[in-house]
């Protein structure tokens, strides 16, 4: 985000800026939606090292400390943040650091002629998705979105994949990928565009009794591989912008497709009493299985996360990060790192598909993450 991260005083340590900047960063997407952020100090250090900034909570409180000392800290007079006393105060960034840092975000050009609701949203925007395009762009899709909101309501009859690509720069990404808030600010409704129809790819035998839900096509075509379609019914989302969640949301418009011909629908598969999920063991990966859950109450996690878990607990797993994929994903509570499914082989799929995760196991995992789905 501009301007986070900039301009810090001389003299931090290492670990201190990188504490610093993620403050910043809090701070300016609190500030862009008109709220004040501060932080309790216990969760805060609990998300620092989560986050891997630092690498304990002693250096997290440490770097608290310094960044107290340095003055970019607002605490209230006469509190100490000294590691030894483990006080748990609500702490936010000093004055003079807010004022700098809201004068450093982007502000919305005039010669856009958005409406004030408009500007307040475009102004979040281009501190986030629409960071870094150019003033011809921004007009460009300041003319698709208006041109859009006047082909309402017959413009709902199009798929959001196609009206985007019709309106919005020949993009069919561009209306999925902008924030609600600015497309209400444009009269746009997002949930009114007409669903298209959604193609799952589904293997089973004539007469299967339990189903196996899997995100991700490549561990999809490796239980194909090993043949558990012989035993179980294999379900998978393929293809873009399409999801198990999303597919779920409206059973009726779901197509299953395979090699042979299929004996159930997809509305009788799940209602089969043994239904599993099997995806990443990563945070986002469990609100992926707690949405679907939602709308499945008798969904169990898949036992194949019993060895994923113990992977991540033995040698800890991959970051949340750009080079795995995983950029932009909120961590969870104390866990900010992830096991890809690809990373079982074929034995353990034969031996624990279409087995349910222990009951336990899976409440303790899914106290992992927050229930608004996000830090």
């Amino acid at each position: 985000m501009t301007g986070v991260g900039q301009g810090q005083p001389p003299g931090l340590s290492e670990p201190a800026r990188r504490v610093l900047a993620e403050l910043e960063s809090q701070w300016c997407q609190h500030f862009l939606k008109g709220r004040h952020r501060r932080w309790q100090v216990r969760p805060l250090v609990t998300r620092i090292v989560a986050l891997g900034i630092c690498a304990t909570q002693l250096e997290a409180r440490q770097c608290l400390e310094e960044l107290d000392r340095a003055e970019m800290l607002e605490v209230a007079q006469g509190v100490s943040l000294s590691p030894l006393l483990q006080l748990n105060p609500r702490i936010g960034l000093a004055e003079q650091r807010c004022v700098q840092l809201a004068e450093s975000l982007p502000v919305a050009n005039p010669d856009l002629a958005l409406t004030p609701q408009q500007t307040a949203c475009w102004n979040r925007a281009l501190a986030g998705g629409l960071d870094g395009w150019s003033l011809v762009d921004q007009h460009r899709l300041v003319a698709g979105l208006r041109a859009l909101s006047r082909a309402l309501p017959e413009g709902y009859r199009l798929s959001r994949y196609a009206a985007s690509a019709r309106y919005l720069l020949a993009s069919s990404k561009l209306l999925d990928r902008l924030p609600n808030d600015l497309l209400h600010a444009f009269d746009i409704e997002p949930k009114l565009f007409c669903q298209p129809d959604a193609w799952l790819l589904a293997s089973m035998p004539k007469a299967p009794d339990s189903v196996l839900l899997i995100e991700n096509p490549q561990s999809y075509m490796q239980a194909m591989r090993v043949g558990l379609d012989r035993r179980i019914a294999l379900i998978c989302s393929f293809g873009y912008g399409l999801s198990l969640g999303e597919a779920l949301a409206g059973v009726e418009r779901v197509r299953l497709v395979g090699e042979c011909e299929l004996p159930l629908t997809l509305s009788e598969l799940l209602a089969l009493p043994h239904l599993t999920y099997w995806g990443d063991l990563d945070p986002e990966g469990l609100r992926i299985f707690r949405r679907l859950a939602g709308r499945l109450p008798h969904l169990r996690m898949s036992a194949l996360y019993a060895p994923m878990i113990d992977t991540l607990e033995r040698s800890g797993g991959h970051p949340l990060h750009k080079v795995t994929g995983k950029a932009g994903q909120s961590a969870g509570v104390g866990w900010a790192r992830g096991v890809d499914q690809e990373c079982l082989d074929d034995a353990t799929l034969q031996t624990l598909a279409g087995v349910p995760l222990d009951s336990q196991r899976q409440r303790r995992w899914l106290g992992y993450i927050e229930p608004s789905g996000g830090t």
